[in-house]
C-alpha cells in the first residue's frame, strides 16, 4: 500500500515551498486566527451549562509570566505544566487550559504557536507526553521501554502517580532521552506512561536524587528549590503557586517521598470526556438526527462490472469482484473555509454559543465492491474499510479485500477519511511551517468521523434497495455490519468503533495509538521531519510543537477513544469489540503502543503466546478462544526495534503489509466478525510465518 507520508527529502522540499518557509525566506503573514469563543464547548454541549464571557486579553495573559521557571530548559517545560491550568469553576474539571501568548515555540518567521485553540480544553489530553530536561542525566537504573518493571521499584528515581483522594497510586512508565537531538546536553527527557491516562484525573510527576552520567548530583532549578523550601513570599511568579506545590509535596510525603529528595515535582490535570469528545458527539448526534433513521441518501453515479476471468473480449475482469458501485452521499458540513497562510484550510463552524453547527452540506464519495459470490445468491455481510496513511478510499480495491469478500461473502465499502486523506496534504504541509495550522487537520477529522458514521448507517439501511443491487437479487444478511481498517485505518478505527452506534465489531490492522509516540518511531514520518526542522530547528521546540499538535489530535485520536469502545460506551452505544492485529517489527507503526492499551483496563486483552522473545510488563495474557476484544501479534521473523524515539532500522522486509494477505489471519478476522470470538488460527504457539 502506498504511504504518501514517506516522501524523500528531495520530493518533500519540492513541495514545501507551497506551504512552508525556510529559516531565511520571507514567510507570508499568518492569517488572523479566529478567536475561540469564550465558552467551554465540551461542557456546554453535554451539560448545557453557560460559560461566562471573558475579556479577550485574558485568554493569553498569565500573571506568573508566559514561561514556567521550574524547568529552564524551554518555556513550556515541564509538560504538561500546572502553570497553564487556569481556574475556571464553569468547566467540568475546574480549569481552562490557558497558555500565554509567547509560551509556545516560534517558527523561523517569528510566529509563536497560537495557544487560543487549546482553551477549548479543560485539561491536558490523554496523549500528552510528559517532558522535562536534565542535562547529562544518567538513565542507567531508570525504567526503560524494555524494563518498565523498574518504574514501580521502591527506589525509582522517577515517579508517576494517579491522585486518588488524598493518596497516590503508582503508575508504570518508561523514560527515554530524545533520540532526535544529537547533543547530549540538549536532549529532552520523555516520561511515557505505561497505561493510557484517565479523563478528568489529577497526576503527580516526581524526580528524586538525580545524577549526571559523571555521577554529579543534579540540583533543582532555582525556582523549584524556592518552592520546595517554601520561600516564595513576595515573588509574583512563584508565590501564587506555593499552595499548590505544598499540596503536591504533602501527597508525596504521604507516599514516602520526602520533599528534600526532590529534584523536580509537579502535578497536572487531564481533560474531561466532555472537553475531549463533546464536539464530536454533538456533531454525530445532530448529523444522525438530520439524515434520519435511513442515513444520508446514496446517489449512484458509476457502475463497473467485471468478468471472473479474462475472456479475450477486452472487458475488465476480476477473479473476486463482480461489480464496483460508486457515488456520493449528502451529509451536514460542520466546517467553514479559512486560510493557512497561502493555503486553503478549514475550521469548525461555531454558533454564538460555541456549538459546532451545520454550514450547509457536502457530498463525499463512496465505493462499494460486490464479490462474485453475491451474484451466486450467497448472503452477504457488509464491511466498512478504513484506508491507509493520507491515502484514499479507493484502496478498498486492494486484492486482499477482494479475496476476503469473495471467500467469506462480504461486501466491502469505503469513503475517504476527511481530515487525513490525499486532499489534506496541504494542511499537513502548512503545519510544518506553523504548528498552529494543525487546527485545520484536527477539525476536518471531526467532520471525517461523522461522515464515516453516516455512511455506515446508510449502507446498512439502503444498500439492499439500490437498483444496482436489487436487480441482481443480492441478499444482505441483516445485522452483519463490520469495520476493517489498515494502518491509518487501523489507528482511527478505534475512534470509529467507539463513535458508531451501528458497527459493533471491528478489525484494526497494524494499528497503534498516540501519534506523539508513533511519529518519531515511524519510517513514514522521516521526510516530513525534515520539513519540521526547517521551521523549528530546536529539538525542544519540535517536541513541544508536536505536543501541541497531539492536544489538537486528542479530539479524534484513538488514545482518547479506546476506553469508550467497550468499558465506557458513549451515550446511545452498546459495548463494542475490536480485534487488533499488529505485526512485530513494523517499520511504520510502533507495536508496543497496543500493549499500553492492553495494560489500561479497557477490556482489550493480549492473546496467549503473544510473543516468543519478550513478555510485556504487567499484562496477563488471555487464552483462546476469547469472546471480546484482544491483540494478536503476527510475527514474520522481524526483531523488535531498539528502544528509542527514532525510526526502526530497515533490516529485512517490512512486515506492515503482511497480516492482511494471510488466509489464517483472514479466517481469524471473519470468525471474530460473525461470532465475537478470537480463535487461534496459528497452530497454538503464536502467529508466525506459515
Amino acid at each position: 500500500m502506498r504511504s504518501p507520508l514517506r516522501l524523500s527529502p528531495v520530493v518533500l522540499f519540492a513541495l514545501l515551498p507551497l506551504s512552508a518557509c525556510t529559516e531565511t525566506a520571507a514567510d507570508p503573514p499568518r492569517d488572523a486566527a479566529v478567536d475561540v469563543p469564550a465558552r467551554d464547548v465540551g461542557s456546554l454541549i453535554v451539560d448545557g451549562g453557560a460559560i461566562a464571557d471573558e475579556d479577550a486579553s485574558a485568554a493569553t495573559s498569565l500573571p506568573e509570566g508566559d514561561c514556567d521557571p521550574i524547568d529552564p530548559g524551554a518555556c513550556a517545560l515541564p509538560w504538561p505544566s500546572n502553570l497553564y491550568l487556569r481556574r475556571d469553576a464553569t468547566r467540568r474539571t475546574g480549569y481552562a487550559l490557558t497558555f500565554g501568548a509567547a509560551s509556545l515555540p516560534s517558527n523561523g518567521s517569528g510566529d509563536p504557536i497560537d495557544p487560543r485553540p487549546l482553551r477549548r480544553f479543560d485539561g491536558y489530553g490523554l496523549g500528552s507526553p510528559i517532558m522535562t530536561s536534565f542535562p547529562n542525566l544518567d538513565l542507567a537504573a531508570m525504567a526503560t521501554e524494555d524494563h518498565q518493571d523498574r518504574a514501580l521499584a521502591a527506589d525509582a528515581a522517577a515517579l508517576l502517580y494517579e491522585v486518588q483522594g488524598n493518596t497516590l497510586q503508582r503508575i508504570p512508565y518508561f523514560v527515554e532521552l530524545d533520540g532526535q537531538e544529537p547533543t547530549v546536553e540538549r536532549k529532552i527527557l520523555f516520561l511515557r506512561p505505561g497505561v493510557i491516562l484517565k479523563e478528568n484525573t489529577r497526576y503527580v510527576v516526581a524526580f528524586r536524587d538525580l545524577r549526571t552520567t559523571a555521577g554529579a548530583v543534579i540540583a533543582p532549578s532555582p525556582a523549584f528549590a524556592r518552592l520546595r523550601a517554601g520561600m516564595t513570599m513576595g515573588d509574583p511568579a512563584l508565590a501564587p503557586r506555593q499552595a499548590r506545590f505544598d499540596e503536591v509535596f504533602t501527597l508525596l510525603e504521604g507516599a514516602g517521598v520526602p520533599r528534600g529528595t526532590l529534584t523536580l515535582a509537579w502535578d497536572f490535570q487531564t481533560a474531561s470526556s466532555e472537553s475531549l469528545h463533546g464536539r464530536l458527539l454533538a456533531m454525530r448526534d445532530d448529523a444522525l438526527a438530520r439524515v434520519g433513521p435511513s442515513g444520508p441518501r446514496l446517489a449512484v453515479d458509476n457502475v463497473t462490472t467485471f468478468l471472473p476471468m479474462r475472456d479475450g473480449s477486452g472487458r475488465p475482469y476480476d477473479e473476486n469482484i463482480a461489480m464496483e458501485i460508486s457515488g456520493t452521499f449528502e451529509v451536514p458540513h460542520y466546517l467553514r473555509p479559512r486560510r493557512l497562510g497561502s493555503q486553503p484550510g478549514w475550521e469548525m463552524n461555531y454558533d454564538a454559543n460555541g456549538r459546532p453547527v451545520a454550514n450547509g452540506t457536502r457530498q463525499p464519495r463512496f465505493w462499494i465492491r460486490i464479490p462474485h459470490s453475491a451474484l451466486r445468491g450467497e448472503p452477504q455481510g457488509l464491511v466498512m474499510y478504513g484506508h491507509g496513511l493520507l491515502g484514499s478510499a479507493e484502496e478498498v480495491r486492494a486484492g486482499y479485500n477482494g479475496h476476503i469478500a469473495n471467500a467469506h461473502n462480504l461486501i466491502f465499502f469505503a469513503a475517504n477519511l476527511t481530515g487525513m486523506y490525499e486532499e489534506d496534504l496541504s494542511g499537513i504541509f502548512a503545519t510544518l511551517r506553523d504548528a498552529s495550522y494543525f487546527t485545520s487537520v484536527g477539525e476536518r477529522l471531526h467532520q471525517g468521523m461523522v461522515e464515516w458514521v453516516l455512511l455506515a448507517r446508510a449502507m446498512r439501511e439502503q444498500i439492499a434497495g439500490l437498483t444496482e443491487v436489487a436487480s441482481h437479487n443480492i441478499r444482505i444478511t441483516p445485522g452483519e455490519l463490520y469495520y476493517s481498517g489498515i494502518s491509518q485505518g487501523g489507528i482511527f478505527g478505534g475512534t470509529f468503533l467507539a463513535l458508531s452506534p451501528d458497527v459493533t465489531r471491528g478489525h484494526l490492522g497494524v494499528p497503534g495509538n498516540n501519534y506523539f509516540t508513533l511519529l518519531h518511531r515511524s519510517r513514514d514520518f522521516t521526510g516530513y521531519f525534515e520539513g519540521l526542522r526547517r521551521s523549528y530547528p530546536s529539538t525542544a521546540d519540535q517536541a513541544i510543537g508536536l505536543a501541541y499538535v497531539q492536544l489538537l489530535w486528542d479530539g479524534t485520536e484513538p488514545v482518547s477513544y479506546l476506553r469508550h469502545i467497550h468499558q465506557e460506551p458513549f451515550p446511545g452505544n452498546t459495548p463494542h469489540e475490536v480485534l487488533l492485529v499488529p505485526a512485530k517489527g513494523d517499520f511504520e507503526v510502533a507495536v508496543f503502543t497496543n500493549e499500553i492499551a492492553a495494560r489500561s483496563d479497557l477490556g482489550i486483552a493480549l492473546m496467549q503466546n503473544y510473543d516468543n522473545q519478550r513478555t510485556p510488563f504487567g499484562i496477563t495474557q488471555s487464552p483462546y478462544p476469547r469472546r471480546g476484544s484482544g491483540v494478536v501479534l503476527y510475527d514474520f521473523g522481524n526483531a523488535w526495534p531498539p528502544p528509542g524515539n527514532v525510526p526502526p532500522p530497515e533490516v529485512g522486509t517490512n512486515p506492515h503489509g503482511f497480516p492482511r494477505s494471510r488466509d489464517w489471519h483472514q479466517r481469524q478476522m471473519v470468525t471474530f466478525f460473525r461470532t465475537g470470538e478470537i480463535i487461534d488460527t496459528c497452530g497454538g504457539d503464536g502467529c508466525r510465518p506459515d
